[in-house]
């Protein structure tokens, strides 16, 4: 998390941080956003991800893709972007801010930031809680639009939040998020701490490349050292991901005629207890791929961008 930058720059500023953070979110978001529509279809469906299940609706990525596209069109992809796009920008945002400033609280001097794993884990914990309370009503929002056939219920974000709230109250735009602040806040500590632990293994140095050529390999390092934080995050959480979409959906799941068997559940474990009762152990780890798929791209690609993007910021404010 621009880790050797921020031991060199003279003034960390809440607004370069911040700024990097929510450019680095937003962008991720419009390349990888199909990889959340199937992820979430997929962890919305009781029957088997199989292409041997002839009660399933979706079977495999490939021909998840193709269908979607028949029945819905390749627009259907990017559904939810916009609810995704203010979700991905507020919690970009806010994550790399608290991160800096939890990092720069725990380090004894403000040249030499701590870099060992468990400080970044307590960081990523704290910034990855901090970023769930601001950003939350937009996945929800975002959940129920992608979950949906086009157009089916909900036209668009304004009307997904005004229903909402006209039908079930305030309180539903926090449904799920008990297993949501333990799933964000779990992934964001291991995010960080295997990003800097990937990041030292490969000798990423930011601070010390001169040339053209550094730069690139650098690069290259940082989206590696991203993508494998991601995918090892991504895996030990995903259950409380899937725990959370279903939850998100309960008071919307008689909305969903054509998806298949409906999933009713009432709290947290109730929902972990009556995943492995009809669909196994392997229930919680449905839609797994697509996910890992996302979370490598997304992860290596979001920290990536905002070490760039910070470290263009800073240039140019320490140039104007």
């Amino acid at each position: 998390m621009s880790l050797e930058i921020s031991n060199t720059e003279k003034k960390p500023t809440w607004l370069l941080h911040s700024t990097a953070g929510a450019c680095s979110g937003g962008f991720t978001r419009l390349i990888c956003q199909p990889f959340d529509v199937l992820k979430i279809r997929f962890q919305l469906q009781v029957e088997p991800l199989s292409r041997n299940s002839n009660n399933s609706k979706y079977k495999s990525i490939h021909q998840s893709i193709r269908l979607i596209y028949k029945e819905e069109g390749f627009k259907a992809l990017w559904k939810g972007l916009l609810p995704g796009q203010f979700l991905s920008t507020t919690y970009g945002l806010t994550q790399f801010l608290v991160f800096q400033k939890t990092l720069a609280l725990l380090s004894i001097t403000e040249k030499e930031l701590n870099q060992t794993s468990s400080v970044h884990f307590l960081c990523g914990v704290t910034s990855a809680t901090a970023a769930t309370l601001v950003s939350y009503p937009f996945d929800v929002v975002r959940t129920r639009l992608v979950a949906q056939k086009s157009n089916q219920l909900y036209a668009n974000m304004r009307s997904v939040a005004i229903s909402m709230f006209r039908m079930e109250g305030v309180s539903a735009y926090y449904r799920g998020f008990f297993p949501t602040i333990m799933q964000n806040s779990l992934q964001g500590g291991f995010l960080f701490m295997f990003y800097n632990t990937f990041s030292k293994f490969s000798s990423t140095n930011t601070s010390t490349n001169t040339t053209v050529h550094d730069d690139r390999i650098n690069s290259v390092k940082q989206f590696s050292s991203g993508f494998l934080a991601g995918v090892l995050a991504k895996t030990i959480v995903y259950p409380l991901d899937v725990v959370k979409k279903r939850l998100q959906l309960q008071d919307f799941v008689h909305s969903r005629d054509g998806f298949g068997k409906k999933f009713l559940c009432n709290g947290l474990l109730d929902c972990i207890y009556g995943t492995i009762r009809e669909e196994s152990i392997n229930g919680l780890f449905k839609g797994l791929s697509p996910s890992l798929i996302k979370a490598g791209f997304t992860t290596a690609l979001h920290l990536t961008l905002y070490e760039q993007t910070f470290k263009l910021l800073q240039s140019l404010v320490n140039n104007f």
